[in-house]
């Protein structure tokens, strides 16, 4: 090698070498603080891409399971408000059952001839009841009410669960308790409505004949009662307030007692099936989420070592460095 002073190609080397350490060892000191082995897309561009289509992936499976968390907490609101209802409904079974029975009090009417009327004003509603009677249609009045209470007022964040806006026919609840728009990732929540209208409408159309008299009794009446009234709920009581009404009413009622029922069994249902649901979102978002973590993540011990070599060669090149910078002096005892 010639011997020059305006060129020192050997300390150009050991710069370069220097320059490329001092890169190794930040692009590591990085990795190691940050904890990610990808930072930008020069570090792995392929490896960004799935990577972040990774992480989209799992923000939607953690939403889903959310969402599904949510819709189950709905279900076991409306199912519980349900239980109300069907505890209503058996006592009002209770309640016709007894007035069915011969041994209470049948009506009387005051005045004679044409001024005969009822006991009490609330008689005229269903027939001449008799004060045994009037105490257990009282009773139904009151309960009729509070069903057309909960149908009116029972909700989740404001939703209404009962008034028949979550109805099949109305298109239902759609809960998105996955991560595409398929149809497969959402499930429908459909609730009947469970105003006295909706519930006794089958029994608003039918008559039975009164006692001792030709006139006939509906089975389901407007609900007139004064806690109605001052509640502002329209709907339908029913009409327990002679043997044949109450008997068919009773019958009536254990039907209506079945439907609720058959509600009750298919959120019961669904309710089990978002639980495996949220298991199924859970596992997948774990395991994704490992995926993920060995193509984005720094493996901390090999980058402990990389950075550590880098350390060591960078020390090494800027000693080789300080070497270089002395080789053109060398030239200097040629002069003397």
């Amino acid at each position: 090698m010639s011997m020059v002073v305006r060129t020192n190609a050997m300390a150009l080397n050991a710069n370069n070498a220097l320059n490329k350490n001092n890169s190794t060892v930040a692009g590591n000191l990085e990795k190691l603080s940050s904890g990610f082995k990808i930072n930008r897309a020069a570090d792995d561009a392929s490896g960004l891409a799935i990577s972040e289509k990774m992480k989209a992936q799992i923000k939607a499976l953690d939403t889903a399971s959310k969402n599904a968390e949510d819709g189950a907490s709905l279900i076991k609101t409306a199912e519980g408000y349900m239980g109300e209802v069907h505890d209503m409904l058996n006592r009002i079974v209770e309640l016709a059952e007894k007035s069915a029975n011969g041994t209470y009090e049948v009506g009387g009417t005051t005045g004679k001839g044409d001024d005969a009327k009822p006991n009490t004003a609330a008689q005229e509603n269903y027939g001449n009841a008799g004060v045994d009677r009037q105490a257990l249609q009282d009773e139904v009045d009151q309960l009729t009410t509070e069903i057309d209470r909960i149908a009116k007022t029972a909700n989740f964040n404001e939703l209404k669960l009962m008034d028949g806006s979550m109805s099949k026919d109305n298109g239902g609840l759609k809960l998105q308790i996955g991560e595409t728009s398929d149809s497969a990732d959402k499930l429908v929540v459909s609730i009947d409505s469970f105003k006295t209208s909706d519930l006794f409408k089958d029994l608003n159309s039918e008559k039975v004949g009164g006692e001792g008299a030709n006139k006939d009794y509906t089975l389901a009446v407007e609900n007139a009662s004064d806690a109605a009234q001052d509640a502002g709920i329209e709907g339908l009581t029913l009409n327990i307030s002679n043997q044949d009404a109450a008997s068919k009413v009773a019958e009536k009622v254990r039907d209506v007692i079945n439907d609720v029922s058959s509600q009750r069994a298919k959120l019961g249902a669904m309710e089990n099936r978002i639980d495996y649901t949220i298991n199924n979102l859970t596992t997948a978002s774990e395991n994704i989420t490992d995926a993920n973590s060995r193509i984005r993540d720094t493996d901390m011990a090999k980058t402990m070592m990389q950075y550590t070599q880098g350390n060591v060669l960078t020390q090494a090149a800027q000693a080789m460095l300080a070497q270089a910078n002395q080789a053109p002096s060398q030239v200097l005892q040629l002069l003397q």
